[in-house]
């Protein structure tokens, strides 16, 4: 069974995810209407916002409390300064892009590395499958001027949900055959909690290897500064989280906010998501057998299958510093990056 159709599958099973506690001392921007947008920030109790779509940030609001609904007035997409008295500020934008048909296409921009700086907003995007997205989705992501797509997809995934980027004008869809079916074998298998943890972290560590191309290229992208670059696979939580662990630690990202952005894909995209696609249709084409596999799986097993719980993330990041000695030793040994390399992608994605 491919990753689609497993998630599919068990989301029909699953049981839905508790809220994530909200970031100390940052600002959130998220759509809380057509046209306008909804600030929430910590460590202030009044600031300024500012906003724009690009760097010259021109004067939108004085709020206080702790947070503000803002009309959002420039296109295609506002970007906020949020400015505390003493002269503290963030930089911010909606992480979740608002879009019609997307699948957890998101944003990487904001995190903060240890010397305060953060990732550029609007030069790096991770998501989800894209053959949902409408054509209204497709004009708004051509103006956020994406460059390349790298699909993670195997060719079995790709062929059942083509990227709409291959038949319309706009960014590069870049993909390399592989075969996947090897490394979601064992997961029907699992019977504990602990046993689906062990199981999908040892999966990531395989991903290191069977995607070894995909993240070489993807790197030597973001080197060239080929962007802004965004790079999905099918739920975007697995093959996508990887590499996104991978690039958020080496621009210098704590482990803990690396952890933490792995973990909103629970958030955007919960088991109750993947329920509603069975339900719908959607995944038609997984086998009464196969739904009847799923239905004997512990609640515990899919919860685990179906979310994104960071310890997950954790293990795999573990064992890459036991292996490897850490994410940025592994992408020097992997994937053709070397220290220059490094320090040219820290200037280009950080602020």
């Amino acid at each position: 069974m491919d990753r689609r159709l497993f998630l599919a599958a068990a989301g029909a099973l699953a049981l839905a995810p508790a809220a994530r506690a909200a970031t100390a001392l940052d600002a959130k921007a998220a759509r809380a209407a057509p046209g306008k947008v909804r600030l929430d920030w910590t460590g202030a109790d009044a600031v300024s916002v500012r906003v724009s779509a690009d760097p010259a940030m021109r004067a939108l609001a004085k709020a206080t409390g702790t947070s503000t609904e803002v009309a959002a007035p420039v296109t295609p997409r506002p970007y906020f300064l949020v400015k505390a008295v003493d002269g503290r500020e963030t930089r911010v934008a909606e992480r979740l892009l608002p879009l019609e048909g997307g699948r957890n296409f998101r944003d990487l921009g904001g995190w903060r590395v240890a010397d305060g700086r953060q990732v550029k907003w609007g030069k790096i995007y991770r998501s989800g499958v894209m053959s949902g997205l409408t054509l209204a989705d497709l004009e708004y992501l051509k103006t956020l001027g994406i460059v390349a797509i790298c699909d993670f997809r195997d060719p079995r995934e790709r062929a059942s949900e083509p990227s709409p980027f291959l038949k319309t004008p706009g960014p590069k869809v870049v993909a390399t055959d592989y075969d996947m079916g090897a490394s979601m074998a064992g997961l029907m298998a699992m019977k504990t909690r602990e046993e689906a943890i062990q199981g999908f972290a040892d999966a990531y560590v395989g991903f290191l290897d069977v995607l070894t191309p995909h993240y070489t290229d993807m790197f030597a992208r973001l080197v060239a500064n080929q962007g802004p670059l965004a790079f999905n696979c099918s739920a975007g939580k697995d093959r996508t989280g990887m590499a996104a662990a991978l690039i958020l630690s080496v621009l210098g990202v704590p482990r803990a906010t690396v952890l933490e952005d792995y973990g909103l894909t629970e958030l955007y995209t919960p088991p109750s998501y993947y329920a509603k696609l069975a339900q719908s249709g959607a995944s038609n084409s997984v086998t009464t057998q196969q739904m009847q596999a799923m239905s004997r799986l512990p609640p515990e097993v899919l919860r685990v299958i179906m979310g994104a719980d960071p310890e997950v993330m954790r293990r795999a990041l573990a064992a890459v510093d036991k292996k490897f000695g850490g994410p940025e030793a592994l992408v020097k040994a992997r994937y053709g990056m070397t220290d220059a390399k490094i320090a040219l992608l820290r200037k280009a994605y950080l602020a």
